[in-house]
Parts: C-alpha cells; sequence; structure tokens
C-alpha cells in the first residue's frame, strides 16, 4: 500500500513540475514526417484563367517600369481645383486600365468606372477641394480593390488578419478530439463547428508542443507599415463533458519588429545558429555563403524573417542558393495576366534537406518574405514557427505620384501576379500560416526550447 502511494505522490510531482510533462510529444522525427507531409501535398495551380485581362485595345501608357517623381511633397491642405483633381483622378485610372494585372480580376470596367465616378462626385462636392479630401475619396471607392501592395500615401485599401491567441490553458490532441491536460474532453465551442480549425498546433512556455485557440480577425482602414497592438473583439465560450464551461479570453496581438544593424544578421554563437534577413536586397550574401561553407551539413539553422519586409526577387533566389546550394521551386505561378504567358515553369518539386531548418515568420513578414516562405514549403525538414504572415504576395508595386496633389500611389504596373494553390494555403490579408502557431515575439525563444525537447 505504501509503495502504491509513493509511486502516485511522484505522479503528482511530475504533473507540478516542468520536467515531468503530461502531455504526450512526439520525437523530432514524427513532427517532421507529419509536417512533411503537409508541405508536400501542397501543389501548383493549375488554372489561372479566372485572373487574365479581356483584350485591352488601345492604350495610353505602356507597362513602365519607373515613374517621374518631383521634388515637392504631398501637402494634404493644398486646395486644388476641379480640373486639377479631375486630372489627377483620370491619370490614376488610366494606369489601372493599362497596367494593372487584376483589373478585370476586381471587376473591370463596371467596377472601376463606377469607383471614377463617385471620386469626382465628392470632388464636385467639397469644399474646398483639398489633397485630403481626394485621398480619402480614392481610398473609399477602391475598397474592392484588396491587393496588399496597393496604397494610397500609405493607406491601404486590403483588410488585413491579425492572430490572436487563447492560451489560458492548453489543449492536448487526441483521436477523440481535445482535452485539457487535466483530463477534461472539450465537447464544442460557441460559435465553431469545426474544432481543428480552431485548436492549432503552438508550444507552451516550456516549447512543448499543444494545441491552443488561434482566430484571426480582420481589420480595416490600415496604414501600410503602421502595426499597432490591437485587441480581439470576442471570447470563446467552450463546453467540457459533464456539463462545465469555461470563458477563454485573447492576448492582445503585439508586432514584432527587430531594429537590427544591418540587412543580414549572422549570429554564429548562439545555441543554434540564426540568420536575421531583414529585406532581400543582396546585401550580406557573400557573408552567408561563407558562413554555410563552414557549418556543418548537420546543424540545426534558424532562419528569422519576423522583420522581413520584402526585397528584389533575384535577391530570394540568390538568398537560397547561399543557403541550400540551389533555388527551391515555389509553388505560386508567376502569370503575366495581360497576355497571358505563363513566367514561371518551375516542376513541382519537393527538394530532399538532412539538416533541420527553422523558419520564424511574423505578421510583418511580407511579400519576397512571403515567396522565401512559399519556397521552403518544399524543403524537406522545416518547420515554420510564428504567426500568419502579411498577406501581401499577389502582386509588387511601382510607386508615382499624381501630378497636381503629388500624392503618393504604389501600385503594380508590371502587368504580372502570383497565383498561389487553391484552398486554405494563401490569402491576400491573411498570409501564410506556420506550421507551429505562437506569438511572433516568443517564436525564437519557444523554437529553441522546442529542439533541446525533442532531440
Amino acid at each position: 500500500m505504501k509503495h502504491k502511494i509513493k509511486i502516485l505522490v511522484v505522479a503528482l510531482m511530475c504533473m507540478l513540475t516542468s520536467g515531468c510533462s503530461t502531455v504526450p510529444q512526439p520525437t523530432m522525427e514524427e513532427l517532421l514526417a507529419e509536417v512533411n507531409a503537409e508541405h508536400a501535398a501542397v501543389e501548383q495551380a493549375d488554372d489561372f484563367s479566372q485572373y487574365l485581362r479581356k483584350p485591352l485595345g488601345e492604350t495610353t501608357f505602356k507597362i513602365m517600369q519607373t515613374f517621374p517623381f518631383s521634388d515637392e511633397k504631398f501637402d494634404p491642405q493644398k486646395v486644388l481645383t476641379l480640373e486639377q483633381a479631375t486630372e489627377d483622378v483620370d491619370y490614376l485610372f488610366t494606369v489601372f486600365h493599362d497596367t494593372y494585372p487584376l483589373y478585370d480580376y476586381f471587376g473591370g470596367e463596371e467596377a472601376f468606372t463606377a469607383a471614377r465616378e463617385k471620386i469626382l462626385a465628392d470632388c464636385a462636392a467639397a469644399q474646398p477641394l483639398t489633397g485630403e479630401v481626394l485621398v480619402e475619396s480614392m481610398i473609399a471607392h477602391l475598397n474592392f480593390v484588396e491587393d496588399g501592395h496597393f496604397s494610397i500615401n500609405k493607406q491601404t485599401t486590403q483588410p488585413s488578419d491579425y492572430p490572436f491567441f487563447f492560451r489560458e490553458i492548453a489543449f492536448v490532441k487526441t483521436e477523440n478530439g481535445y482535452r485539457t491536460e487535466d483530463g477534461r474532453t472539450v465537447e464544442r465551442v460557441d460559435g465553431w463547428n469545426n474544432l481543428d480549425e480552431l485548436f492549432q498546433r503552438s508550444l507552451d512556455k516550456n516549447g512543448r508542443i499543444v494545441y491552443y485557440p488561434v482566430i484571426l480577425e480582420e481589420f480595416k482602414n490600415l496604414s501600410m507599415g503602421g502595426m499597432s497592438t490591437r485587441i480581439c473583439s470576442q471570447q470563446l465560450t467552450v463546453h467540457y463533458q459533464g456539463g462545465e464551461s469555461q470563458i477563454l479570453t485573447a492576448e492582445p496581438f503585439k508586432p514584432y519588429w527587430e531594429n537590427q544593424e544591418g540587412n543580414i544578421v549572422i549570429e554564429k554563437d548562439a545555441q543554434f545558429p540564426v540568420i536575421r534577413m531583414k529585406n532581400f536586397t543582396g546585401q550580406g550574401e557573400r557573408n552567408v555563403r561563407e558562413f554555410m561553407n563552414d557549418l556543418s551539413d548537420t546543424t540545426p539553422l534558424i532562419l528569422d524573417m519576423r522583420s522581413n519586409s520584402g526585397g528584389y526577387n533575384d535577391a530570394r533566389s540568390s538568398f537560397l542558393n547561399h543557403l541550400f546550394g540551389r533555388d527551391l521551386p515555389c509553388n505560386f505561378l508567376k502569370v503575366n495576366t495581360i497576355t497571358g504567358e505563363q513566367l514561371s515553369k518551375e516542376a513541382d518539386e519537393f527538394v530532399e534537406n538532412d539538416r533541420l531548418v527553422i523558419l520564424l515568420v511574423g505578421k510583418m513578414s511580407a511579400s519576397q518574405a512571403e515567396l522565401f516562405t512559399d519556397a521552403l514549403h518544399n524543403l524537406e525538414n522545416v518547420l515554420i514557427i510564428g504567426e500568419n504572415t502579411a498577406g501581401c504576395a499577389m502582386t509588387g508595386m511601382i510607386d508615382f505620384q499624381l501630378p497636381n496633389s503629388l500624392a503618393k500611389v504604389a501600385l503594380n504596373t508590371m502587368g504580372s501576379m502570383h497565383v498561389f494553390p487553391q484552398g486554405d494555403y494563401f490569402e491576400e490579408g491573411r498570409g501564410l500560416l506556420p506550421d507551429i502557431w505562437v506569438p511572433a515575439g516568443e517564436a525564437e525563444e519557444l523554437a529553441v526550447k522546442l529542439i533541446e525537447n525533442l532531440k
């Protein structure tokens, strides 16, 4: 009897300490096998007909790589004549018609003509008619252009989905659904028919794999690059078998941004080597190549793109070559929607790789950083840890100014776009989803603990 009591006491002590876990954990091999299968199952899109432009006929603009800029800056209080405002409006809508790859996808002539008429009506009624009035009207009436790269004076029309974590209590995934560590089985959660869409693979503070509810909430009328702390508008009511209920509250979303010195920072002396990539510009690539040549083939590698806002396609491809000895195939297709030409023709390949690679991403990871993340879905033994990415990758952008108000416009004027696989893989505004969900600011610390726990 005493022997049984002693065993029970030891078991209870294990439950109350971080050294003993009541949460069953996979081996690293088992985790990678599961994630590899998820990544390998993603297939390139095989139909991009819905994005193709109708024949343009005569156009005023050629597809341009650059537009002229004035030395003067936009003044929101500058008073415009109706003729000046009309010239700015016509300039913008001509560029849309003649160069924008998603013109017809977002409604074509009917939608853009209706928006133009509403903007001109606002201008005619304004007293006084200022640059600020013009820009606000354009943003309001072009809100159907849900393209993360499009902005006027850094105001976007694309809503963005922010992640909210409910981490008051950890859950375990079983064959029969989800349960708490103390054995309470979830019967239902109000408002959620599919619990697998709510409970996401995550890490607790000790780096153990658990499941937490994570929801995405949409916010509109954003300023590009001006992310701030946000509060979730809803709570979750969890009902357990046996009749008990529990209300869970989300943690505030806090944007993660690292103000590092240098475009690429290599931390060789960290517990596991870390390469931090702020942008894809080509700067620092030589250091990466030399570092990778000296690195053991089996050393786990952490790539930090949580503050990476994008850059240049050639730099992204070059960087992949330095890291892995080759460029990686992408799951997206690059298409010129005006000519119908498919510009990327890589085979849909899953590339062998023996090194454990941890890719850290967050809501600040945008544009080429998302295309980089897409490519790493095609590399074996990669774990993507953090938040959903920015959702700013369907197109690119060229900056230009409107002739009279001098409002700065960012818009894709190159005729091409990225077509992502169908389903739940990528959405503009929502981005790509990680394999393991954690707040971006905690991703590196928890990733290191995960490696230590499962090695």
